[in-house]
């Protein structure tokens, strides 16, 4: 095969989506409105001062991410944003700064903003932040199809919509992310997109296309879905993880408290690789196959 796009050979396969997404705790989002290379900080303009500070500070905090982000609508504010995201179950956050310059940002202690000890001057805001991946030098896949999400969503969410570069699964073009729970979806189109977008501000998960949670683990991921799946449980902060105990090389117990109904769910989950094999980015050269999780079990019990 000569030309393909890694998202739609994903989509003919039909490939579970489920225990995928990015792993990260914090995500820091800096607005960065020109062209990003493949390796976006590396590549950016940044002087060597800010692109050691960012450096330093993902190595600070375990579990961090770093995206850059942009808009190409008209600006009010010259000023460049900067967002400190902590993904977790119950009561995430997003610290919004104003930068006059990017040098401002070495005056920050984000670790500390991440811990919800200092918020640095920052702002706490109330909204979701919505992200989809449009990093068409990082893959193909993120332009096509995920510009055209981007613009859709845009109308639809206006200003809390951005779109950002590479967060992991090229072939799950287009990628869409709900923050600040840190929700990953697959293959969105417009209808789909404007849904997630809808549910989630009514703080409710779509299980179509589902990647999972940041603040999990991909077999917790994988877990988290089936039991939402076979319990028909949609609220973003229905479930509170539990344990997790591994039964075998690639296979999992894990188990979830739901709250409200006094129940606990168990899902035992195992991972096998794909039976099909695919190019799993657009720069690929040859195919492989992919993890893909399945349930082996699932019980409900009274809460222990």
């Amino acid at each position: 095969m000569s030309r393909f796009y890694c998202s739609e050979l994903s989509r003919r396969a039909d490939e579970r989506t489920f225990g995928t997404a990015s792993v990260g705790a914090v995500w820091i989002l800096l607005e960065y409105p020109h062209g990003w290379g493949r390796h976006a900080l590396e590549d950016s303009a940044l002087s060597p001062e800010v692109k050691e500070f960012f450096e330093h500070t993902l190595a600070r905090i375990k579990h961090s991410r770093l995206l850059f982000i942009k808009t190409d609508r008209g600006r009010r504010d010259a000023r460049m944003s900067l967002f400190v995201v902590r993904c977790r179950e119950r009561s995430p956050f997003v610290v919004r700064f104003r930068l006059e310059k990017y040098e401002d940002v070495t005056a920050f202690d984000l670790a500390a903003v991440a811990a919800g000890a200092d918020t640095q001057g920052g702002v706490v805001t109330g909204g979701p932040l919505f992200l989809v991946c449009t990093h068409g030098r990082r893959d193909k896949c993120c332009a096509k199809f995920g510009v055209s999400l981007y613009n859709s969503l845009r109308e639809a969410a206006g200003e809390a919509v951005w779109q950002s570069s590479h967060v992991g699964g090229d072939r799950f073009a287009a990628n869409l992310l709900c923050f600040p729970h840190g929700l990953f979806y697959a293959h969105v189109d417009d209808a789909s997109g404007r849904r997630a977008v809808g549910e989630y501000r009514e703080r409710r998960v779509v299980l179509e296309k589902f990647r999972g949670r940041a603040c999990y683990s991909r077999h917790v991921q994988a877990a988290e879905s089936f039991v939402r799946t076979e319990a028909g449980i949609v609220g973003v902060e229905a479930l509170r993880f539990q344990s997790s105990a591994r039964e075998g090389v690639e296979s999992w117990r894990v188990r979830f408290a739901e709250g409200a109904a006094g129940r606990v769910h168990e899902a035992r989950v195992t991972s096998r690789l794909s039976e099909f094999r695919n190019f799993i980015t657009c720069h690929s050269t040859e195919e492989r196959r992919v993890p893909q999780f399945q349930l082996e079990d699932y019980r409900v019990r009274g809460e222990e």
